[in-house]
């Protein structure tokens, strides 16, 4: 590999990173702003900047890294569309970095109001009463959560998030610009997801996120909980929604090629 290939993997690595990053920047911001202050936010508003976020972070990181922002969308273009495998490691690497150092910025910009929090409603971190908090940086099962039928749901939803995803991109469909428009319609289709679907359901379409928000909250004072979702089991919660996100986004994605030729 030579020193031109180098520079632009390195180049293209910082904006996977902070493409990624700013997703989480935003929308995980909006929700700490909503749960930890007066300023109370509904699902239309919080799935609407989650949009926002994508749409944004594509525009910024599109023309240098082609902005898969995702490691399921960068496993999927290896597996399937003959990206290049040394690229691989380095762009999940720099995603799940790029969550991970924005996840950090968010919870210090809010440190002290959740401090404060903690103090009023006498939350005590690793307790299940914790998760309230940490969920606002990733998803938590629900009361009565049934792990397979999230698992199946997770997997569904990011079949359907692929297969639009690859059509919206599809180069045979020609309209006047279109191109321009594809990262709004991206962000539509986020947010789509997140209206109809994201109050019922633990939707985590992005590995990234989900992963380097466990890594951090296990580091300052969750600990195991973070990883299983509960103060009284072992069970690793997270490995659903991050194999369900990578599985459905790769089955969507061979469906959309198989059955398109694309």
């Amino acid at each position: 590999m030579n020193i031109r290939s180098k520079k632009n993997i390195f180049q293209q690595c910082i904006f996977e990173f902070l493409g990624t990053g700013l997703i989480i920047f935003f929308g995980t911001g909006f929700l700490a702003a909503s749960k930890l202050t007066n300023f109370y936010f509904n699902k239309y508003e919080i799935s609407l900047i989650w949009g926002f976020a994508v749409s944004f972070s594509i525009y910024l990181s599109i023309s240098i890294s082609g902005a898969h922002l995702n490691p399921a969308i960068t496993i999927f273009f290896w597996l399937f569309y003959k990206f290049n495998k040394h690229k691989v490691f380095p762009y999940i690497i720099s995603q799940i970095s790029g969550a991970f150092f924005f996840i950090t910025l968010i919870y210090y910009i809010y440190y002290k109001i959740l401090i404060s929090f903690e103090k009023k409603y006498n939350i005590v971190r690793g307790t299940q009463e914790s998760l309230q908090l940490a969920s606002i940086f990733c998803v938590y099962p629900q009361k009565n959560c049934i792990f397979v039928r999230e698992f199946i749901i997770n997997t569904i939803i990011s079949i359907i998030f692929i297969i639009i995803l690859m059509k919206i991109n599809d180069k045979k469909i020609f309209f006047v610009i279109k191109s321009k428009f594809n990262p709004c319609l991206i962000g539509i289709l986020v947010m789509i997801i997140n209206i109809s679907l994201g109050s019922q359901n633990n939707i985590t379409l992005n590995p990234a996120h989900d992963l380097s928000a466990r890594i951090f909250l296990s580091l300052i004072g969750w600990g195991k909980v973070a990883f299983t979702g509960s103060s009284n089991s072992y069970f690793p919660y997270f490995l659903i929604p991050i194999i369900s996100s990578i599985f459905g986004i790769n089955l969507g994605g061979w469906i959309y090629k198989k059955f398109t030729n694309n």
